[in-house]
């Protein structure tokens, strides 16, 4: 069996004035009839990027040879156009994989081309056929997850998920039924900004439609509107909002003006008070969902919602699914996003500072959380508003950097913007004192990998108050001891630790960390190569955070695979009834979901192959595990029990290395092995529920079978109003 499937060749035409003719397949044709379909295309013959045309479009894609790159196919299309002169593309062929869900038995068509591909590689006809089904189908399977990795940095996929999300929508938007009592909960007030021409008048009525059809009419509605518009058009609008809304001149622009109206309403002070985007519209048991919410827990402070977007034609296209409280993704930019809901009282005693512009409702956020603990904050799970359709970050330059002076002022030091504005950086310090780093790294032989990690780590590292503390589980290769003894002449304080049992990835840790004397643990495998000199600095600098209910335990760092795709973006703990890495062999300039691969978050665990850890969290969560955990797991039960002791678990992008995975192991794995691996497995789940376990820095509604976010088929939970915390399963 080859260990990659090649793709279906696709049928040399004609040259035509700017290159070639490729055919279509009747397959690809047919697939495409009613709206079109997907498909992945590969080039080979040629070292450059080639430009490709869908015949009869203005579609363009640029293909890397030897890269998959997913194209739309429109109804209609026969054929497409490689661009070029006939000296540089003559030797090109174009090829194409079709994509799961996109093609009647598609799964199949791939096992089936894989198979037939293995046994003409083979050449041998007497050979195991169920053997070579399994073969087969294990590589449609790993190529099918490049693919969905491909497509899942790419704008096709949110076409590809319509339909998905359109059954969630139907089922699970709308759908909260309880309605408390006027007096079991605080009026809501919602206030609407409307400016010069923004939003049409067709949308603020759609918008004042939404509300007339609540389930729960304990609300009352503001709409701030610019004073020249409203002495325009004010008795025009009065017809818009009539029996539902008040109108009031704005004072300011956007949502500033909304919430600044608002908290000058006399009455504030007794309410509940959010700001509603007149460009969307509230789904129809919003007011209800948040009033029960705020009824349920007398101490709420502030509550944020799920939401969705929409076209430019009102279609709902996706879900905005949001986690539950994390500090340091606010810090990164205002994800709370529409229709958060703060008290009156509270908020008004905050105030507004028209100063920050734009950014005036995120510098309103930031001081309205002081001194509040996550208890206070919630996120409610469900769909509450249906809106236009906006990226995640900051809008623009502009109100981006005003948003970071709210932030530098905040935390009291230096905050930069990072793309192009859309995001925020705060600029932690390295301590003064630059605590000493044990830097533990369990090996055996494989000197040419042990070799790459430790040159590259003394070499580029540029915090250099570290030991290194290098743990030999049972090496025999004379290369290896020539390593160590050139090591510890490179970088004097590394020392050797024997530890020669049966291979035990948490014992042979824990002996390593017993051997350090940092009040900073690293756990490096053998396999990291060092390629950004900062990258302790920024690990080093998280960890001593201690501010705004921050208390970091652990910090995990972004780790590419050799061909730069993403190996560790960070882990969802109950991904396919364990955990996993999500967004894994993405591109490495991949944004994620909502943009988080690009921002530090707090997560519930991150991978061990670069993990730092204090010392004294070390010793009071106890270590990893070698009794249930020998080789597996051990990592995400060590930082489950670091979160259950109440401390953050934080992953930075901004701490960059390669991971040669499990490269010194080997990827083979005996059925002994998986034997072992299952019996971690179970140990894990009976510690922590994993099959039931929703993440509280995921969502319920996002699938725990898919490393993508994709939205589920059905919510994994209730839907309660949740908060960041984690207990076991017992």
């Amino acid at each position: 069996m080859a260990n990659e499937i090649a793709p279906f060749p696709l049928k040399g035409g004609a040259w035509v004035a700017d290159g070639r003719r490729f055919h279509l397949p009747l397959l690809v044709r047919l697939a495409s009839l009613r709206q079109g379909t997907v498909v992945m295309l590969a080039v080979s013959g040629v070292s450059e990027p080639v430009e490709i045309a869908i015949e009869g479009t203005e579609r363009r894609v640029t293909v890397q040879p030897g890269a998959l790159e997913p194209v739309e196919v429109p109804p209609g299309a026969a054929r497409l156009v490689l661009k070029g002169e006939r000296a540089a593309i003559g030797a090109a062929r174009v090829a194409y994989f079709p994509v799961r869900g996109q093609f009647p038995l598609g799964r199949v068509i791939l096992k089936l081309h894989s198979f037939l591909q293995g046994f003409r590689n083979a050449g041998e006809p007497g050979a195991d056929l169920r053997q070579r089904w399994i073969a087969a189908s294990d590589a449609a399977r790993h190529l099918g997850f490049q693919m969905a990795a491909r497509l899942a940095s790419s704008p096709l996929q949110r076409q590809l998920w319509l339909p998905v999300y359109g059954k969630y929508r139907a089922q699970f938007v709308g759908d909260f039924a309880q309605v408390v009592p006027a007096e079991a909960a605080p009026l809501l007030l919602l206030a609407s900004p409307v400016g010069a021409s923004v939003p049409s008048d067709a949308d603020l009525e759609a918008c004042a439609a939404a509300l007339r059809a609540q389930t729960d009419p304990a609300f009352d509605w503001l709409v701030a509107v610019d004073p020249a518009r409203l002495e325009r058009d004010g008795a025009r609008l009065a017809t818009l909002v009539k029996g539902i809304g008040r109108l009031v001149p704005a004072i300011g622009d956007g949502e500033t003006s909304a919430l600044a109206a608002a908290l000058a309403e006399p009455e504030a002070a007794d309410r509940l008070v959010g700001v509603l985007d007149p460009r969307g519209a509230p789904t129809r048991d919003a007011v209800a969902m948040i009033r029960a919410t705020f009824a349920d827990r007398p101490g709420l402070m502030l509550l944020y919602t799920d939401a969705e977007r929409r076209d430019a034609a009102g279609a709902p296209v996706e879900g905005v699914f949001k986690p539950a409280f994390n500090r340091h993704l606010l810090e990164s930019w205002p994800y709370f996003g529409a229709l958060t809901v703060v008290r009156g009282a509270r908020a008004r005693a905050v105030g507004l500072r028209p100063a920050f512009a734009g950014a005036a409702p995120y510098d309103f956020l930031l001081r309205y959380l002081e001194g509040l603990d996550a208890e206070a904050v919630r996120h409610l799970p469900r769909i509450a508003y249906s809106g236009p359709d906006l990226p995640a970050g900051f809008a623009d330059a502009e109100t981006g950097a005003h948003a970071a002076a709210a932030l530098s002022e905040s935390l009291g030091l230096p905050v930069e913007t990072t793309e192009g504005g859309r995001f925020l950086r705060p600029l932690f310090p390295v301590p003064q004192d630059r605590p000493l780093v044990s830097i533990v790294v369990p090996t055996r032989d494989r000197a040419e990998l042990l070799g790459m990690t430790l040159r590259t780590l003394i070499a580029q590292t540029h915090y250099r108050n570290f030991e290194i503390v290098i743990v030999d589980n049972g090496s025999v290769q004379p290369e290896t001891f020539a390593l160590f003894d050139e090591v510890k002449g490179l970088w004097p304080a590394t020392q050797i630790v024997r530890d020669g049992g049966n291979f035990n990835f948490s014992r042979i840790c824990n002996n390593g960390v017993a051997a350090t004397s940092g009040a900073l643990i690293l756990l490096l495998n053998n396999d990291i190569e060092v390629i950004d000199g900062a990258w302790l600095d920024e690990m080093v600098a998280l960890i001593a955070r201690r501010d705004h209910g921050v208390d970091t335990g652990v910090v995990g760092a972004k780790l590419l695979y050799p061909d730069r795709t993403i190996q560790h973006g960070g882990v969802i703990v109950g991904l396919f009834d364990y955990a996993s890495h999500w967004f894994a062999s993405c591109q490495p300039e991949a944004e994620g979901q909502e943009g988080r691969l690009l921002v530090r978050q707090d997560l519930s665990a991150v991978t061990g192959a670069c993990l730092l850890i204090r010392r004294d969290v070390w010793d009071a969560v106890g270590g990893l595990d070698p009794e249930r955990f020998p080789e597996d797991c051990n990592d995400i039960d060590l930082c489950m029990r670091v979160r259950r002791a109440g401390y953050n678990v934080v992953w930075t992008p901004h701490a960059l290395m390669i991971h040669h995975e499990s490269a010194s192991r080997g990827r083979h794995r005996t059925a002994e092995h998986r034997a072992r691996l299952r019996q971690q497995h179970a140990h894990f789940e009976a510690l922590w529920a994993s099959h039931v376990f929703v993440d509280p820095h995921y969502n319920p509604n996002l699938s725990r079978v898919n490393l993508f976010a994709s939205v589920g088929k059905a919510p994994e939970d209730a839907r309660a109003a949740r908060g960041p915390e984690v207990r076991g399963a017992g």
